[in-house]
């Protein structure tokens, strides 16, 4: 099986990044400022079991529920955000996470 990897990983520069491991019942913080916004690409990740759906990632912006994003498997997100928080959502047959990464962009 091949190693998973994320843009960090081949970066030659340091940037806020991270992998994302969320279950559906807590909340993952993946960006708490105090001051200013800041823009982070999200990633949700097929899972290693090619016979799982897998599940969508709800993106929680600066905890307003009308913000809520749903991200699909093998898709991505850019969020304009002081926090940012992640779980996993509905979808998956044999697992109850959502696994990917983040990533700073501006």
């Amino acid at each position: 099986m091949a190693r998973e990897t994320f843009p960090a990983d081949s970066v030659g520069i340091q940037v806020p990044a991270g992998r994302i491991r969320a279950g559906r019942t807590r909340w993952q913080t993946v960006f708490d400022a105090r001051d200013k916004p800041m823009v982070y690409r999200l990633y949700n990740a097929p899972p290693r079991d090619r016979t799982d759906p897998g599940n969508s990632l709800i993106v929680d912006v600066d905890g307003v529920a009308s913000r809520q994003i749903q991200v699909g498997v093998g898709t991505s997100v850019d969020v304009l955000a002081k926090k940012i928080r992640v779980k996993a959502g509905t979808g998956g047959t044999t697992t109850v996470l959502a696994e990917g990464w983040y990533v700073l962009v501006s």
